[in-house]
């Protein structure tokens, strides 16, 4: 059973309207690219890994994505979690060119499609905090002891894998995903003996979403984005132009002529990622460039949103995007 779905974090998200607002010649445009090109790919190789795992979601095991979790005084991530009665399996899930060599000194060295070389985080070390994390935090929920492993998972089939013959970690933790199901075979056949019961693997999953706590950092505070780097007004959701026009109680695209009465919503979704779940009057005009404060109120009040405060201080409560 698919308990807690995948979706683009936060952080992907607030990249994308960087992407799509910042100004032409913008000195971070090109790092936040990067980035975004490379938190994406990600992305997309953890979505395809989800396909190798969709024959075990009506074999009783419970699936849960993206989870966030919190460990002493900061977090660990995992990005897939597999729950039956009998075992837990952390499933850590990489999207990388060219080839990873395991050395004896337990670096990663990545060679890419170039030839260049690069240190590269031993994803072996990674998985195996995650499931020392991941001990601490059942016991602290008074979760009973269940046995716990975990893998890593290259979800590019062309990523070659090079290690020493004694390097006997790397064919313990690491395989690729269209090997995965073979994996999780094994695993069934280690843990033959139930630990929880059905209604104990419910009851924790529901403990590990209610716990969840997605990342959302600052992000204009860590590329220094200013107020005037930001590009104000309606997007089309089309064609991406900027800004579309409002005319007749609809918004108009000049570039593509898509017309859309409800065009303010996603660029209202932007204003969050960018600025918080809070907005005036005053702001509503200013982030969507409409000149009437009565178009703008009535567009609110057409959203049902909550609302604080009276007259000059009075704000709406603006939907937080899920993740």
């Amino acid at each position: 059973m698919l308990v807690k779905d995948r979706s683009k974090s936060l952080r992907i998200k607030k990249l994308e309207v960087f992407q799509r607002r910042l100004i032409q010649n913008h000195p971070k445009l090109l790092t936040i690219s990067d980035e975004l090109g490379g938190r994406l790919a990600g992305h997309h190789g953890e979505q395809s890994n989800d396909y190798f795992l969709k024959p075990f979601l009506s074999k009783g095991y419970s699936v849960l994505h993206d989870l966030r979790l919190a460990a002493n005084d900061s977090f660990f991530q995992l990005d897939t979690l597999l729950l039956s009665t009998r075992y837990i399996l952390i499933l850590e899930v990489k999207y990388i060119t060219g080839t990873l060599h395991f050395d004896h000194l337990n670096q990663v060295i990545r060679i890419r499609d170039d030839g260049t070389e690069e240190a590269f985080q031993n994803p072996i070390f990674q998985v195996k905090r995650q499931r020392s994390h991941l001990t601490d935090w059942l016991s602290k929920n008074r979760v009973p002891n269940i046995p716990i492993h975990s893998l890593v998972v290259m979800s590019n089939p062309r990523t070659i894998i090079k290690s020493l013959p004694s390097h006997k970690d790397v064919l313990q933790y690491v395989t690729h995903s269209p090997y995965l199901q073979e994996r999780i075979q094994v695993f069934d056949k280690m843990n033959s003996v139930e630990k929880l019961t059905k209604k104990e693997i419910t009851k924790l999953s529901k403990m590990l979403v209610r716990h969840h706590t997605p990342d959302n950092p600052d992000l204009l505070k860590r590329y220094q984005i200013e107020e005037k780097d930001i590009i104000k007004g309606v997007y089309c959701t089309e064609c991406f132009y900027m800004p579309v026009v409002r005319k007749n109680r609809t918004w108009v695209c000049a570039k593509c002529s898509n017309e859309d009465r409800n065009l303010h919503i996603p660029t209202l979704e932007d204003y969050v990622l960018l600025y918080g779940t809070r907005i005036t009057n005053k702001q509503f005009c200013d982030f969507l460039q409409l000149q009437s404060r009565h178009v703008a109120n009535r567009l609110l009040r057409s959203m049902n949103l909550d609302l604080s405060g009276s007259g000059k201080g009075r704000y709406y409560h603006l939907p937080c995007p899920s993740k």
